[in-house]
Parts: C-alpha cells; structure tokens; sequence
C-alpha cells in the first residue's frame, strides 16, 4: 500500500512539481564596460504533500573589489520572495552593515554584475517518511534566453547569451550541518552552454545541477549553488567571426524559471 502511494506521489511529482520558483532576468549587456544589469521576481510553490519547502532563501553575492552582499528572503502567502535582511561588507573600511527594515518591498534581484562575480544561492527542504530511500534530482528548469547571430565564412550562426553563464554545485549539508557521503561538490564550473563559430547554439531549457537520494535522517537538507558570469567563450567566438561586431550582448536576457525538485 504504501508502495502504490508513493508511486502515485512520485508520478504526479514528476509531471508538475515546481519546487522553487526562481527566476532572473538579465539584460542590458555591454561589452564595452562588461557590465550586466539583472532584476528578477522569485517564488517558492510546492504541488506534492510529501515534499516542503524552507521558506528563507539566501542569496550570497561576492563582488569584485571584494565588498559581499548577503540577502535573506522569506517566501510570502503568494510564494514571492521577499527581502528582509541584508548584510554588506566593505573591504576598505573592515565594516558590516546590517539592515532589517526597508523603506518598501525588495524581491529577489541581481543587480549590474560583472564578468568573474558570482551569487551562492541556498534554499532548504525535506521530506515525509515515505520517500525515505528515494532518488530525486534537483534542476534548473524553464531557462529562456535571447538570442544573436555571429557571421562565419558569410554565414550567419544562432547563439544565445546562456554562454555567457557558468554554474556549480557547492555545497549541501543535513539539519546538523553535516554533508551526506553520497555528495561531492563541484571542482569545476560547467557552462549553461558552450559556444562553436560553425554551428548553431542548442537552446538549453534545463540544467541538472543536482541527483542525490532523500533519507529521513537527514531531517532537512540544505543545497548551494553558485552561479558566475563569464564572457571569456563570448570573446573567443567574436575573435573567430569574419565580421568585427561591438555590442552584440546590448539588452539581450536570460531567465531562469525555476528551480525544481523531481522523483
């Protein structure tokens, strides 16, 4: 009986669950000062009765000139994610700055990132008795990106700004801050997609960032993952091209719509 029950869970899980709702939109890129500007609005939903969800959601952004902006976001009654404490770190002072109250409602935004930066997000959840035992995977779904044509030999190629984008798996700890055995982070950055002067980009939709099994000992489990901008495989394919091109990534955007958990 209890077999059948989770069968039943786990296929429902798999058609619809949208574990975390996380999304940016990225845009505005000039490759004259390698800036990026990113906003994006973030929500947590959950659609299986055997799989929740930790409402805080951290969001670590290291800059280069070594500042550090830590955010923590709640999830509020319509799964948006709502800042409510921000913590800065100013390298030339030596000073923390913490900040509890806001002037208005701040969600989920990246803002006028810079190739070699990147953001360490942490969300949490566990599990009920019965999916003791059980296999998941942890992805990033829904991923949209505009797209710009690079010429080769006359010919005009499709890439999309994913390319421009890494990411890797950090960490991901129990209740007790203890990492499972069955988990090995990331010694190396793996690119959304990768770029070739003679062929049309693939659009990539999904990136699987995590497969592990769910044991209730763990209790909850928290998972980090790191995501960096890079423009080293953009700058490779423009110096390939046979036309010279200046700011081709100008108001180009990327999304990603969720963060997913699935049996």
């Amino acid at each position: 009986m209890k077999s059948t029950k989770f069968n039943l869970i786990s296929s429902l899980v798999s058609a619809t669950l949208c574990a975390l709702l996380l999304v940016f939109v990225i845009f505005a890129w000039y490759t004259a000062n390698d800036t990026v500007k990113a906003e994006g609005v973030t929500g947590m939903t959950a659609s299986s009765d055997c799989i929740h969800y930790k409402d805080e959601v951290k969001a670590f952004r290291h800059n280069l000139d070594g500042s550090t902006v830590d955010n923590t976001y709640m999830k509020q009654s319509d799964g948006s994610l709502k800042l409510v404490k921000q913590v800065t770190f100013d390298p030339k002072t030596g000073e923390l700055t913490t900040i509890t109250s806001f002037a208005s409602d701040i969600y989920f935004s990246i803002t006028d990132l810079l190739p070699g930066e990147y953001v360490d997000i942490t969300l949490g959840y566990f599990m009920d008795e019965e999916c003791d035992g059980y296999n998941y995977n942890l992805k990033l779904k829904d991923i949209t990106a505009d797209s710009f044509e690079v010429m080769f030999n006359e010919v005009d190629y499709t890439h999309y700004v994913t390319g421009a984008f890494k990411h890797k798996s950090i960490s991901l700890v129990d209740e007790e801050g203890n990492t499972p055995t069955d988990f090995t982070p990331s010694t190396d950055f793996t690119w959304f997609s990768t770029y070739q002067i003679n062929k049309d980009d693939e659009k990539i939709e999904e990136v699987k960032m995590l497969n592990h099994k769910w044991l209730n000992s763990y209790e909850s489990l928290y998972y980090t993952f790191r995501i960096s901008e890079d423009f080293s495989q953009y700058y490779k394919l423009v110096n390939q091209s046979t036309k010279s091109y200046g700011t081709l990534l100008s108001k180009k955007g990327i999304c990603i719509g969720s963060v997913y958990l699935m049996f």
